[in-house]
């Protein structure tokens, strides 16, 4: 294991010489970018959904900023009309006994328009704040929107990498329900099926031709994978390179196991990603399903 000054030193190293690396083998640059794409959401893609988050941030505060200069202008009215009032008021105070009940009736006046002017601007700010309230619900649905697609992304990647440690056979040491659960993906992918569970699936199931029907030696021992649901048995053979003995030999695995358990209905699914048009046509004879 390299120690943490070493580590640095190789950092620093590798960042001196990745830009004339980049510029004299351009295969280098592909090969960064191919391993950034399985890390994240094409650079386009991502670029695009900042790029809308952003205006929306920005047409945001561009209407909070136009709503909050007409309150203040409101404000101010307001307060102008209230300054002309208290001056009226000053001016009329030394007539107030000869004229008090036109006085009241023009402070009534006044009331009633500053009540009015002051009910619309309420009904209008009530308003504003609403439409803001709707542009910010409006923000959060595209935020989830963005988070649930970046959380299929995740998800088939997963289902991607379980298939591909299932063809090649990567699956190492792992064994009973984290080794169901890896198969599970891996099939759900490859076989287009996000029904299957891993609850459905038993590994290494092992068989006996103990009467020799269907293998020449009696007492044969077969291993198989199996998936059971509604009264039906898959068993999977998964190879990564095939020839024709292997799909004959697998398909008298399934003809004995057809043979065991007459009460379900037994299908052979053959897998194999490297397999040649004769191994395909041969699923094909002996009534196997060929995934590849």
């Amino acid at each position: 294991m390299l120690e943490k000054q070493d580590m640095s030193q190789m950092q620093e190293y590798i960042l001196q010489v990745l830009p004339q690396l980049l510029q004299q083998n351009p295969k280098v640059a592909t090969t960064i970018e191919g391993m950034l794409a399985h890390q994240f959401p094409p650079r386009d893609e991502f670029i695009q959904l900042l790029n809308e988050v952003k205006l929306l941030r920005e047409d945001t505060n561009r209407r909070f900023e136009l709503l909050q200069a007409e309150m203040n202008q409101r404000f101010e009215q307001v307060e102008r009309r209230i300054e002309q009032v208290e001056e009226r008021i000053e001016l009329l105070q030394n007539e107030v006994k000869l004229l008090r009940e036109d006085t009241n009736q023009r402070f009534e006046e006044v009331e009633m328009r500053f009540e009015k002017r002051f009910d619309l601007l309420q009904e209008e700010m009530n308003r504003r704040f609403d439409e803001e309230k709707r542009e910010r619900l409006d923000i959060k649905r595209r935020l989830i929107k963005v988070e649930s697609t970046v959380n299929r992304m995740d998800e088939k990647i997963t289902q991607f990498d379980a298939w591909l440690k299932l063809v090649t056979g990567n699956v190492g040491d792992k064994r009973g329900q984290e080794a169901e659960q890896l198969f599970a993906l891996g099939l759900r992918y490859g076989l287009k099926r996000s029904d299957i569970k891993p609850e459905t699936i038993q590994l290494r199931c092992q068989f006996v031709d103990t009467e020799g029907i269907v293998f020449p030696k009696k007492g044969k021992f077969i291993e198989v994978d199996i998936m059971a649901e509604d009264g039906k048995l898959s068993v999977f053979e998964v190879k990564t390179t095939a020839v024709d003995t292997d799909v004959m030999t697998f398909a008298r695995k399934v003809q004995l196991i057809q043979h065991q358990t007459p009460d379900k209905q037994v299908s052979g699914i053959f897998i194999s990603p490297e397999a040649s048009e004769a191994v395909k046509q041969c699923c094909t004879e002996y009534d196997l399903t060929f995934v590849g």
